[in-house]
């Protein structure tokens, strides 16, 4: 991420993407340099996917941030935080369709996700070219806000916090 941060700087992009070897994870990288990845990354594409599907259900696993579950239910979205590991994640969604649950996401925070529309495939590719197709979308209707903008209100998540203490701050604990 950090190559792709220098990169979106350097070249005053808009929007880097970055994939695993077999494109089935991605992570985003915006205009200022930030990294969407993890819970941001799931917000963004529930930002994206409830345009389309208003008040659909997004599934994601235990590792999402309760800043995360605030954002889906702030947005009319209903959330399933289902057990880790994205093909439990993933193969959730298509059982929760068959439950009559509206469901259009599945995602977990390591970066696999699958859309319904897409067949419920792990797919990184599918979901970074949603992402660049609602950012031209924004800049076509003349928006000069960039694709963060759909994020900006999503906190960090106070589960994220890490602090750290030297041996000899220990010491004195």
């Amino acid at each position: 991420m950090s190559v792709i941060r220098v990169a979106v700087l350097n070249h005053s992009a808009d929007l880097r993407m970055v994939f695993n070897t077999d494109v089935d994870r991605s992570g985003v990288v915006h205009i200022v340099g930030n990294a969407i990845n993890g819970d941001r990354l799931i917000a963004l594409m529930l930002a994206i996917v409830l345009r389309e599907h208003p008040k659909t259900t997004i599934v994601s696993d235990t590792h999402a941030s309760m800043a995360l579950i605030q954002f889906i239910t702030d947005r009319g979205g209903h959330h399933c935080l289902y057990r880790v590991g994205y093909r439990n994640v993933i193969d959730k969604g298509p059982q929760l369709n068959r439950e009559g649950i509206e469901t259009h996401l599945m995602m977990e925070t390591m970066g696999h996700g699958a859309l319904k529309e897409n067949h419920f495939l792990d797919d990184g590719a599918y979901m970074v070219l949603k992402i660049i197709i609602e950012m031209v979308h924004m800049k076509l209707a003349g928006s000069k806000e960039g694709i963060d903008s759909l994020i900006k209100e999503l906190e960090d998540p106070k589960e994220s916090i890490e602090l750290r203490i030297s041996s000899s701050q220990r010491q004195h604990l």
